[in-house]
């Protein structure tokens, strides 16, 4: 798959931030066209690329049509040749993910190859849609298949088209490994222009894109080993060979009075580079200049009496948050979507508190209200660390995107994003923390770094209240809070969801820790109440989570790490060790043990202790008239300085976290009196 970033294509007159919506859906499948097998590739039982691969791609091609101004169509071939039983499990469903309301998927087909040249068909019938989960947690839609009398020796092959209604690949990424070994990697890109496309080429080496034939030009690999990801790597754009489609040298644009103005954008001169971006983007600033004189009269009364800059602030913030989101709200129609997205500043405050609006709409909101409070207001882009490990070297606008509106609050510049309908004031998402941002104004640009929260912001707090009971059967009640970081993201990631969704995923995400368990009482509190943390509350029921020995039993007093896998398990490390944010945990458990019983060994374990970096600390105190034991915990990790962490340090950063789980997962012993 190409990467789903998609930029409009046009003058750009605004860079309010707009969200088209449309319908994704399969259209009825055309014929497909296969392309000849060679016999040997039938009956082929070892790969080529690599020895102990359990499946190679023959052939992975991505056809781009970016000719056309109206739509972007990206067509895709690929064969593969299973070897292996884990080849045959690993491919026996696909996934084509797509950007619903961006992306359409069309006309797919599959079919299995035997040996002898036999082919089985995938019927329409059972292409389906579902929901996907990426390993950093990013939640798609995607069109799904099971790969109908898959085996080892067979030959996969599939195709399907995607299309994008008024978008450009400029900007894309040709990533230059998959998953899989590829023998034939290929990728043709016809542009707009029909002039042969500016690149750049990250993380790899060796030819470009050479002109081939009807308009398109050719990027090919041969012999290309699979991408392995790492657990806690860095973001695919830091670590993947990929050759990026960038902006042409120049940019038409329309100024404020109508007219239309050229910009150099020098690639080779970063400061003459981002200059130019700003020049261009700086125009946001100036419209909302104008609109706000339009709510200038609301805006005063609505800060009238309040007590500091801070305050009035606050109050511009939170009415903005509080309109109807509808980037938030799945039951609004395409209909009612274009009614509300012409709809400007003025409109949104003559409505008031029950207006409707996009998110990049209370955005625009919120800047022409501060700039109406008199407030210094200036827009924001910054990078995502989630995609890049951003550096003003590198030239490329399409790296940075709108991150929020910065406003000078008492000679301080602070940034804010109300157009997040999850995000606490002065809030962004953990992405946008220690990020570079360039900050536009009509006279002044310039950088500035985003702050970082802090560990003891991102809090995780657990809390139970446990028995423990003669036959080894753990019971009791179970919460955990969610602040910070740890609150938005989980509200970022489940907004879409039903309630009960929510709630079978804390449930799945307990099983996979302890199968046994059973799980009841579950509930999920304050997700739309930003002002308090997530609360999970839940009942436990463990079966056996004490072994008996002879007169013994043996349990792991910490029940919230039970069963959590090592951090890193291998040995070696290819890539640098990556965090996402520094976040603290705090464990409080009260368990109550049989009576007929005492403390045998109750040791608290020895814990971690990595200076500013991490701290692990235990502590287990007991009361031997009541039977109980007490176990706290105090764990945090990270700082600004200490996120993303050199390969060459990997063994000691493997060690800190091996400490820490043999800390985390050590036992207590009861014995009979």
């Amino acid at each position: 798959m190409l990467d789903l970033r998609l930029s409009s294509r046009g003058i750009a007159v605004s860079t309010a931030i707009l969200l088209f919506v449309f319908t994704a859906g399969v259209y009825a499948q055309k014929a497909a066209e296969w392309r000849p097998i060679a016999p040997a590739d039938l009956q082929a039982t070892k790969p080529v690329v690599e020895p102990d691969a359990d499946a190679e791609a023959l052939i992975w091609e991505t056809r781009v049509d970016d000719s056309d101004d109206s739509k972007l169509v990206r067509k895709n071939y690929v064969r593969l040749k299973i070897f292996t039983e884990r080849g045959r499990e690993k491919f026996s469903k696909v996934d084509i993910p797509f950007i619903k309301g961006q992306s359409k998927i069309k006309d797919i087909a599959a079919r299995v190859v035997k040996p002898d040249g036999t082919a089985i068909v995938l019927a329409e019938k059972d292409i389906f849609e579902r929901e996907i989960v990426r390993a950093n947690g990013v939640k798609l839609r995607a069109k799904s298949f099971a790969v109908p009398n898959i085996e080892p020796g067979v030959i996969v092959e599939y195709q399907y088209r995607e299309t994008d209604d008024e978008s450009s690949f400029i900007g894309g990424r040709f990533y230059l490994q998959k998953d899989v070994p590829v023998r034939e990697l290929v990728y043709y890109y016809k542009p707009y222009s029909g002039k042969e496309p500016a690149t750049q080429m990250y993380n790899a080496t060796g030819q470009g894109f050479v002109k081939d034939e009807h308009g398109y030009y050719r990027l090919s690999r041969t012999n290309v080993p699979a991408f392995k990801e790492e657990r806690y790597m860095p973001p695919d754009d830091m670590v993947k060979p990929f050759v990026a489609l960038q902006d042409v040298s120049y940019s038409l644009f329309a100024t404020n009075d109508g007219d239309i103005a050229t910009l150099r954008q020098d690639s080779s001169n970063p400061t003459k580079y981002w200059g130019a971006i700003a020049s261009r983007r700086a125009l946001s600033v100036k419209e909302w200049q104008r609109d706000a004189d339009d709510v200038k009269k609301f805006t005063e009364s609505l800060i009238a009496g309040a007590a500091n800059p801070e305050e009035k602030l606050r109050r511009i913030y939170d009415f903005c948050q509080k309109l109807r989101n509808v980037s938030y709200d799945t039951s609004v129609t395409d209909e009612q979507m274009k009614s509300i997205t012409k709809q400007r500043s003025k409109d949104l405050v003559k409505v008031g508190p029950t207006a409707s609006a996009r998110a990049g709409q209370i955005n625009w909101l919120f800047a022409t209200m501060a700039i109406a409070a008199g407030f210094d207001t200036r827009i924001v882009y910054s990078s995502r660390r989630d995609e890049v490990f951003f550096e003003l070297k590198m030239t490329d606008s399409d790296l940075i995107s709108f991150a929020g509106i910065a406003v000078d609050v008492g000679g301080n510049f602070r940034v804010f994003n109300p157009g997040i309908k999850y995000a606490q004031f002065g809030q962004l998402p953990w992405y946008r923390e220690n990020a570079p941002a360039l900050v536009v104004s009509e006279k002044q640009n310039g950088w500035l770094l985003l702050p970082m929260s802090t560990n003891d912001k991102n809090l995780t707090k657990r809390t139970a209240k446990l028995t423990l009971d003669e036959t080894g059967t753990l019971e009791g009640t179970a919460s955990i809070e969610l602040y910070g970081q740890e609150a938005l993201s989980y509200r970022l990631s489940n907004w879409d969801d039903e309630p009960s969704k929510r709630e079978q995923n804390l449930k799945d995400a307990i099983l996979a820790r302890m199968s046994g368990a059973e799980i009841s009482k579950i509930s999920i509190e304050n997700f739309d109440d930003i002002a308090k943390p997530i609360v999970y509350r839940y009942t436990i029921k463990v079966p056996n989570y004490a072994q008996k020995t002879g007169k013994r039993m043996f349990f792991q007093p910490g029940i919230f790490e039970y069963g959590s896998p090592a951090k890193f398990a291998s040995a070696t490390r290819q890539y640098d060790v990556a965090f996402a944010y520094p976040w603290s945990e705090k464990d409080e458990i009260e368990l109550k043990f049989p009576s007929t019983y005492e403390i045998d060994n109750g040791e608290a374990p020895g814990g971690a202790d990595a200076g500013e970096i991490s701290k692990d600390v235990i502590t287990i105190g007991t009361d031997r008239s009541t039977s109980t034991i007490k176990y706290s915990r105090d764990f945090y990790f990270g700082n600004t300085a200490n996120l993303v962490f050199n390969k060459s340090a990997y063994p000691a950063v493997k060690e800190l976290w091996d400490m820490i789980q043999k800390s985390d997962s050590a036992t207590l012993s009861i014995k009979q009196k």
